[in-house]
C-alpha cells in the first residue's frame, strides 16, 4: 500500500486561520490560533478554498475519491491564476469569442432601496459578501447588512442600514473594504482617505486618516490588507503602508500618467494593479516592484478612461471611457480582445463591473436610468435593467452571487 504524503499540522492550521479571516471571522481565527499555538501572520487568504476546489476537480476528473492530492497540485494552486478563475466559475475564453453563444442574463429585481441626501457616487461589498457600503455626494457613508437587504421581514428591527458615517467634508469618490471585512476605507474630494472600524458599534468617525494635497479619486486595498493603493488628481500612483502610513510612489516620470488618475484597482492576488486616467491612458503595474508592465495609450480614442477592472485570470483588463465604449484588453499584447457598445458615456465617470462569475459586464447609461448588461464572451447587449429613477453612476457586484448594487 502506497504511503499517502501528509501536510504538516502547522501549515494546515495556518491555512484555516487565514481562511477564517478572509470570511470575516477574525475573532474565531484568533481563538483557533490561541488554542492551537499555530504560527500565523493573521492575514486573509482564500488559498484553502483554492486547494479544496482543485482537489475536488481532480477527484471528479479521475473518477475516484481515493486519489492523492500531491504537492504538484499545491504548487499549481498558488501559481496558476487560470485554475483559480475556473474554480470561481469564470467561463471567459478569448479563443471562443467567434463561436460563443450569448448566455441568458440574470433576472434582476429590486429588493431594497435607500438614499442619501445627495446623489450616491460609489459602493463596495466586503470580500465575504456580508456587508456593503455606499458613498455620497453629500459626504456621508452608509454601511448595510446584505442579508437584511435580501430578506426584508417588515419588523421594527429589520433595518439593513446598520451604520451611517460622517467624517468627510466633501463628496465621497470611492470605497474599499479591508479583506477582513471589519475596516472600511473611503476617499473624497476633501483630499483625505479615512479608515473606519466597523467592529465598534456607535462609532461614526474614522480611527485613522491619510491626508493628501489633492482630491483622492480612487482607492483599493491589497488582498493582504497591508497596503492601500490610491489615485489622486496627481499623475503619480500612491501606495500606503496601512500600519505605518508611509507613502510609496513611482518616481519614474516616463511610467507616470500625464493627467489625473480616475481609478485604481488591485487584481485578486495583488500581483498586478491597474490605473486609468483622464489623459486617456490605462496602465498595468507589477504589484511587487511597482513597475509599469503595460501601457495602453489612447485606450478610448483620446477620451478620458473612467475605470479599470482586472479579470481573475489576470490576463485581461476591462476599461470604460468617454467614447461610450467598454473594452477588454489582453495585458500581454496590449490589444483589444472585445468591445461593448450600446450605452452612452460621454461626460460622466461611470463605473462598470463584472458579475461575480465574470459571465456578464454591467454599466450605467447617461441617456437613461437603466443599467446595461452585456455578455462578457460575445460583447452582445443582453438586457437593460430598469427601475432606477436617475442615471446609474456605479454598478457593484456581490462577490458571492449575481446580486448587484446600483448607485444613482
Amino acid at each position: 500500500m502506497e504511503e499517502v504524503p501528509t501536510v504538516p499540522e502547522s501549515e494546515v492550521l495556518s491555512l484555516i486561520i487565514s481562511q477564517l479571516i478572509a470570511y470575516g471571522y477574525s475573532a474565531i481565527a484568533q481563538s483557533v490560533a490561541d488554542a492551537t499555538g499555530a504560527i500565523s501572520d493573521m492575514t486573509p487568504s482564500h488559498k484553502l478554498v483554492e486547494l479544496v476546489q482543485l482537489g475536488k476537480e481532480k477527484m471528479e476528473s479521475d473518477g475516484s475519491d481515493d486519489e492523492e492530492f500531491t504537492a504538484d497540485n499545491t504548487k499549481l494552486a498558488s501559481e496558476s491564476s487560470q485554475d483559480w478563475a475556473k474554480a470561481k466559475g469564470s467561463s471567459f475564453d478569448p479563443e471562443a469569442i467567434q463561436t460563443a453563444v450569448s448566455k441568458i442574463p440574470p433576472n434582476y429585481v429590486q429588493l431594497y432601496y435607500t438614499q442619501h441626501k445627495g446623489p450616491c457616487r460609489t459602493a463596495a461589498f466586503s470580500a465575504d459578501g456580508r456587508f456593503a457600503a455606499t458613498g455620497s455626494h453629500d459626504s456621508s457613508l452608509k454601511v448595510l447588512d446584505v442579508q437584511k437587504m435580501k430578506k426584508r421581514t417588515g419588523e421594527a428591527g429589520d433595518k439593513p442600514v446598520i451604520r451611517t458615517l460622517y467624517d468627510h467634508t466633501a463628496p465621497v469618490n470611492d470605497l474599499s473594504f479591508h479583506p477582513n471585512g471589519l475596516v472600511l476605507a473611503s476617499c473624497a474630494e476633501d483630499q483625505s482617505v479615512k479608515l473606519f472600524d466597523l467592529s465598534k458599534s456607535g462609532v461614526k468617525r474614522s480611527f485613522r486618516y491619510l491626508q493628501d494635497a489633492l482630491p483622492v479619486k480612487s482607492i483599493s486595498f491589497h488582498p493582504s490588507g497591508d497596503f492601500l493603493l490610491a489615485g489622486t488628481e496627481d499623475a503619480a500612483v500612491r501606495i500606503y503602508d496601512v500600519k505605518t502610513l508611509q507613502c510609496f510612489t513611482n518616481s519614474k516620470t516616463n511610467e507616470m500618467h500625464r493627467g489625473p488618475i480616475t481609478q485604481v484597482r488591485y487584481s485578486h492576488t495583488g500581483r498586478l494593479f491597474a490605473t486609468s486616467s483622464s489623459d486617456g491612458s490605462v496602465r498595468v503595474w507589477d504589484g511587487v516592484s511597482g513597475q509599469c508592465v503595460r501601457c495602453i495609450e489612447g485606450a478610448h480614442g483620446g477620451n478620458a478612461a473612467s475605470s479599470v477592472r482586472i479579470m481573475r485570470n489576470e490576463r485581461f483588463v476591462l476599461t470604460a471611457g468617454l467614447d461610450s465604449t467598454m473594452r477588454l484588453w489582453d495585458i500581454s499584447s496590449g490589444r483589444t480582445v472585445i468591445e461593448y457598445r450600446g450605452h452612452e458615456q460621454v461626460s460622466q465617470m461611470l463605473q462598470p463591473a463584472f458579475t461575480y462569475n465574470e459571465d456578464f459586464v454591467l454599466i450605467g447609461d447617461e441617456a437613461s436610468s437603466n443599467a446595461f448588461c452585456y455578455d462578457t464572451q460575445t460583447g452582445a447587449l443582453l438586457t437593460k435593467i430598469s427601475g432606477q429613477n436617475n442615471m446609474v453612476r456605479c454598478v457593484v457586484p456581490s462577490p458571492t452571487d449575481n446580486g448587484i448594487l446600483t448607485c444613482r
